[in-house]
């Protein structure tokens, strides 16, 4: 996805909720500040094709934030709060599955409540996680679909012998559970990716055993944090299941805004929240709306997904 002015202010508001998160020492947070300024102006102005995304300058936003505050995860405590709130949501989540009365209106439900979990994000300007109201969200989450390709991907998972699930938010996994779980009774070779260092408040290994993913799947992770797939912070492991899975699920806004600027030779289903205006223009709907959206295999401005 390209920079958009909005992306500015959005990426700075992050940086010094982060800041604020990791140290209450202000002149601190005023010389991260400054440092993180420093560094978008050079990605703006001189950075080279992917260093000008929203995901790459975020990524180096958070490891300027981590080293010179000395906290590795400055969202830690908000994670671990946000899996044991979205896991006393799971029965409610595994009803509204449920209730479906076909197998295809199961799955078409477990995507939606899987789009509908991306709201669990902290940081994004003018976005507030609705934890009030997230309980009853899930009833009307079908009527704020904008985008629904559920069949689509239904149809293809009939030739789909492997999948690379690529998670995105800590809380959000726990509503993934329901999506997983059919695709394993589906005899579907499911591996969950979680980044290997944390970023922003995606979920991690720990996480994933918060929700215990691997009821479900193999799960592995990307082997470095990084927003959405950046080659240059993932391991050579993680980048070459796309050579070997037959689809990609992609969870949240960071993959969208990534997987589509490279070549990837794998349809890849994108499952979010279009929780900022940028990304709900790039994707030509409203914000505040669930998308549930294929991609065929492509090709990228950026090339391969290789190391």
């Amino acid at each position: 996805m390209q920079m958009d002015s909005q992306c500015v202010s959005c990426l700075l508001h992050r940086g010094l909720e982060e800041a604020q998160l990791a140290t209450t020492d202000r002149a601190l947070q005023l010389r991260v500040m400054t440092e993180l300024v420093k560094g978008m102006h050079y990605s703006l102005t001189k950075g080279k094709g992917v260093e000008k995304i929203p995901a790459y300058i975020g990524t180096a936003r958070d490891q300027t934030v981590q080293k010179m505050t000395g906290c590795a995860d400055p969202y830690a405590a908000l994670k671990r709060q946000s899996n044991e709130t979205a896991l006393r949501l799971l029965p409610r989540l595994e009803d509204f599955v449920e209730a479906a009365k076909t197998p295809e209106n199961r799955f078409q439900r477990a995507c939606i409540a899987a789009s509908l979990g991306n709201v669990i994000e902290y940081g994004v300007s003018g976005h507030e996680v609705p934890w009030d109201s997230l309980d009853g969200m899930v009833s009307c989450a079908q009527g704020e679909m904008a985008i629904d390709e559920t069949d689509q991907i239904w149809r293809k998972l009939r030739n789909t012998g492997s999948i690379l699930f690529l998670t995105d938010n800590a809380g959000e996994v726990v509503f993934d559970r329901p999506l997983l779980k059919i695709l394993s009774e589906l005899g579907i070779k499911v591996t969950v990716a979680v980044k290997g260092a944390p970023v922003l408040n995606d979920a991690t290994l720990e996480d994933a055993s918060a929700a215990r993913l691997e009821e479900f799947a193999e799960v592995i992770t990307t082997g470095g944090g990084a927003v959405g797939v950046i080659p240059k912070w993932c391991s050579r492991e993680f980048l070459s299941r796309f050579d070997e899975v037959d689809l990609v699920v992609a969870k949240g806004m960071g993959h969208w805004e990534t997987l589509p600027e490279f070549s990837v030779p794998k349809p890849t289903a994108h499952l979010l929240r279009t929780k900022c205006e940028p990304v709900a223009r790039s994707l030509g709907v409203t914000k505040g709306r669930n998308i549930v959206k294929i991609l065929r295999p492509h090709k990228g401005r950026f090339g391969p997904l290789t190391v």
